[in-house]
């Protein structure tokens, strides 16, 4: 079992009887280059906003620093569903000390209802580690989208140094700064 995994079965409090070999097996679906943030095995619901099915099914869900994977067996044959971080719109959680609590994933045509555990101190830790991750994912994503804007004008204002010396053309700035926006 990797380490990152083992790490997020104890931080949680996860019960993994009977449960190891359906994690280990899981693994699978992960990549070396993403961190396990939490992992459960559970029954997941999984409802389709589109068609209105709706399906219960057993499996192990992984929340990773990239996306959250949800392995499942139905009638004998494995399935996943993978949900990139960046695709969710909303996490929420319900539940009570007798029926256990849920964490609710959302995206615009599922909903992934998560059996997580009976302790309401951890379900609040779970759905915050959801929303970090979440948080994270899109702060990275803006970074990245920022990174090319500003290297654009930084461009633009060399080429505007390189004109003011003289060093080229009014017309060869114009050019190159129209060929620079348009990569915006």
């Amino acid at each position: 079992m990797r380490s990152d995994v083992e790490r997020a079965i104890s931080d949680f409090e996860i019960n993994t009887f009977g449960n190891k070999k359906n994690i280990e097996n899981a693994e699978i679906m992960l990549t070396e280059d993403e961190k396990v943030l939490f992992v459960t095995p559970t029954n997941l619901t999984v409802s389709n906003s589109n068609t209105r099915k709706r399906e219960t099914v057993p499996g192990v869900v992984f929340l990773t620093d990239k996306r959250i994977v949800f392995y499942y067996q139905a009638l004998g044959n494995f399935a996943s569903d993978i949900v990139p971080l960046s695709e969710i719109n909303s996490i929420s959680s319900s539940g009570n000390g007798l029926t256990g609590s849920h964490i609710e994933v959302h995206t615009i045509t599922k909903t992934y209802s998560i059996l997580v555990t009976y302790k309401r101190s951890l379900v609040q830790k779970i759905q915050q580690t959801f929303e970090n991750a979440k948080n994270n994912c899109r702060s990275a994503q803006n970074t990245i989208k920022q990174e090319p804007e500003q290297d654009v004008l930084n461009q633009i204002e060399k080429l505007a140094a390189l004109k003011d010396k003289g060093i080229i053309s009014e017309e060869e700035f114009q050019t190159k700064k129209s060929e620079l926006l348009a990569r915006l």
